[in-house]
């Protein structure tokens, strides 16, 4: 289990924190796309960056952007994994929810507790709301805990 900054730490602190955070969640997301789409591994590491406590990968086949452990706010604590983009080319396929699943999995290891889902479209958000994610700002942002994402797929799992 990750040791998180306390919760008094220092914004700076807790870049520090994100930041090694996101060099981790790096190398999952290219083992992740590696398993899921038939690139070469050295053409994956020219398509999945950090940049601070940012991850980003873009092909013609993904486009997909996090930001780890941003400030907190009301709906937003900061133990939390933003999803601020998540596209795949071929829709309907589980690559979202693999996606997903692999994120509640990487959660104790990587120290977020929730997980929010930013700037939802229409699909987004009927994706979210079957995963247990809970809408604010009138249902354009999604979060949901790291523990109730992990029941609702557990729960769809054991009903298919």
């Amino acid at each position: 289990m990750m040791i998180l900054p306390t919760a008094n730490a220092s914004d700076d602190e807790w870049h520090e924190f994100a930041e090694a955070r996101s060099e981790d969640l790096m190398s999952h997301l290219r083992e992740f796309i590696l398993e899921r789409f038939t690139y070469k591994p050295r053409y994956i590491h020219q398509r999945v960056w950090r940049s601070g406590a940012t991850v980003s990968a873009l092909s013609r086949q993904f486009d997909l952007y996090f930001r780890l452990f941003g400030r907190p706010d009301e709906n937003c604590p900061r133990e939390t994994l933003v999803i601020a983009r998540i596209m795949f080319k071929q829709q309907r396929a589980g690559l979202g929810r693999a996606l997903v699943e692999r994120l509640v999995e990487l959660a104790p290891a990587l120290g977020y507790k929730h997980l929010l889902i930013e700037c939802a479209n229409a699909k987004a958000s009927a994706f979210a709301e079957r995963l247990g994610f809970t809408p604010f700002d009138n249902r354009r942002h999604w979060i949901g805990s790291v523990d109730t994402i992990r029941e609702a797929l557990e729960y769809q799992a054991a009903a298919s």
